[in-house]
């Protein structure tokens, strides 16, 4: 059944808000919200009944096959820095190399080396005692260091394979996985540059307060 271009616009843009109100506005799962959209999408789509739990499950299994071992590997990488203190070495040797004053470049450079084979979660999970401990020792706004921190594993994760997200897009659209890679650096560089270094700076210029301040002192 074919349908009209701008009726299967409409319906993706609806697709997108209600996933978004469905995970945001009432907390469901992020996979159970979108098990129910897919479903609603297909049927408003057209999609015979009897082809609607075929064609979600071809799809989430083609996405799934194609992203499934680079979830396991990041993981692992990820675990393997954690136990091994690569990280640290990695922060500490940039520190050293920038200056004091450049702790918080110097931080969002190590977590964009290790935003290439590590997810945002486990990025954030590795380097969130170092940022602290960084923070501690020269002291300001937590938010200087996090921000960098943040910001670089977000950009990365968002807009580089081999991240799902681009991996997936880059499937379904028959991109090539090389060219996208270096338009993601184009776009993730300084889009973290802008909007979490200098922001974090800016941001922790306005908030003095760190949390390993002294109550007594306030």
């Amino acid at each position: 059944m074919t349908q009209d271009p701008t009726y299967l616009l409409l319906v993706a843009a609806s697709s997108i808000i209600l996933l978004l109100i469905l995970i945001m506005r009432f907390k469901i799962h992020a996979f159970l919200a979108l098990t129910v959209v897919s479903f609603l999408t297909a049927v408003v789509t057209g999609v015979n009944a009897d082809q609607v739990v075929p064609t979600m499950m071809s799809g989430f299994g083609g996405t799934l096959a194609s992203v499934a071992l680079l979830v396991g590997l990041g993981t692992m990488i990820g675990r393997i820095l954690e136990v091994t203190g690569g990280a640290k070495v990695l922060a500490d040797t940039l520190i050293g190399r920038f200056g004091s004053d450049k702790a918080p470049f110097a931080l969002g450079v190590a977590s964009l080396l290790f935003g290439f084979p590590i997810f945002f979660d486990a990025g954030l999970i590795v380097m969130m005692p170092i940022l602290f401990s960084v923070a501690k020792q020269f002291g300001g706004s937590t938010i200087k260091y996090a921000l960098p921190v943040a910001g670089a594993f977000a950009v990365m994760h968002a807009f580089l394979p081999p991240h799902p997200g681009p991996v997936a897009a880059s499937e379904l659209l028959g991109a090539n996985i090389g060219l996208l890679t270096f338009i993601g650096l184009g776009v993730a560089l300084p889009t973290w540059y802008l909007g979490a270094y200098l922001y974090g700076l800016w941001a922790g210029e306005r908030t003095t307060e760190s949390l390993f301040s002294d109550p007594a002192s306030d």
